[in-house]
């Protein structure tokens, strides 16, 4: 059976190129193994998006922004596994 491989965000959304499609069974731990690798990148892309804009920004919503940065880890990033409908 072929199943269809994401990678899921803090957000629940799914990350840019990170979708796999019609992987075999056999293959499903190392495309999670490849798609996790790409959890870290991703990350520090959000993070450096929220400390950019915080920059921006003064007082309260500055500190906001910080505190979202300071919250996107690597590690909350799942891999989604759907096998296809038949």
């Amino acid at each position: 059976m072929q199943h269809e491989m994401r990678l899921i965000d803090t957000n629940g959304y799914t990350v840019p190129g990170a979708v796999r499609y019609g992987v075999p069974t056999d293959q499903v731990a190392s495309v999670e193994a490849e798609l996790k690798a790409l959890a870290e990148p991703d990350a520090d892309q959000g993070r450096e998006l929220h400390l950019a804009h915080a920059a921006s920004l003064t007082g309260v919503s500055a500190s906001n922004q910080r505190a979202a940065a300071s919250q996107v880890r690597a590690n909350r990033y799942e891999v989604r596994i759907t096998p296809p409908v038949a």
